[in-house]
């Protein structure tokens, strides 16, 4: 999430720049002696096809997503790691997310291993159902995602173990990464140097309100331009 949390920032930022620009080209010249001015509101729009190409440039040019497993006796061995892989595709299925009204569903391929002193080493594959659901917070000043697993479905391990499995991954989840800080006020504010009008204004980012529907995610962003 660190490195989809800078990507999406820059993005973000890059649009809001080049918007800014515009803009500036056709609002008065008049010079401002207050240190502030008027707040404004931005909208960026993020679609499901770019969180697709997100994913499949993330298998093209980094090491596959890993996890420890650790709950319940799990050990790892140079012969059996107990962890869990996020895999491209595993028996037809394809990790991806899809859009729906307030939240982000994905479907996630996997492979792991499960290695406990009394059942011996289990390796597994197979795919869960997972929601992701955005939320501002104001006391930390930044947009937060928190990752459900609902369901799990492995293919050649016995069916007693989905239960067990969901729990370890979802506890993982929850003791690792939950809340995972998506992007901060900061990341999301600028400065825009104007040097026909002799100065630069400061982007700063007030609060974020997010809008996810079937066709995209909306960051409406409120902005306050400050002089320097």
């Amino acid at each position: 999430m660190k490195i989809q949390s800078l990507f999406i920032s820059i993005v973000i930022v890059t649009i809001l720049c080049a918007n800014c620009l515009a803009q500036e080209s056709n609002t008065t010249r008049e010079r401002r002696t207050n240190t502030s001015g008027p707040s404004a509101e931005a909208t960026v729009t993020i679609n499901e096809q770019f969180l697709n190409a997100f994913i499949t440039a993330m298998f093209d040019n980094l090491k596959e997503p890993s996890m420890p497993l650790t709950i319940g006796g799990a050990q790892s061995s140079s012969n059996c790691a107990s962890e869990i892989r996020l895999k491209r595709e595993v028996n037809g299925t394809r990790t991806a997310v899809r859009l729906e009204n307030g939240k982000i569903a994905g479907t996630l391929a996997f492979a792991g291993a499960y290695n406990q002193s009394l059942m011996g080493c289990i390796e597994f594959t197979g795919s869960a159902n997972a929601d992701v659901n955005l939320e501002y917070d104001a006391n930390r000043r930044a947009v937060l995602a928190r990752f459900y697993v609902r369901e799990i479905h492995l293919n050649n391990a016995p069916a007693m173990l989905n239960g067990p499995l969901l729990s370890m991954v979802q506890g993982a989840i929850d003791s690792r990464y939950n809340p995972v800080e998506v992007f901060t006020l900061e990341k999301l504010s600028t400065r825009l140097e104007i040097q026909p009008a002799g100065g630069a204004l400061q982007l700063r980012a007030k609060e974020v309100r997010t809008e996810i529907s079937p066709s995209a995610i909306t960051l409406h962003i409120t902005y306050e331009f400050v002089k320097g």
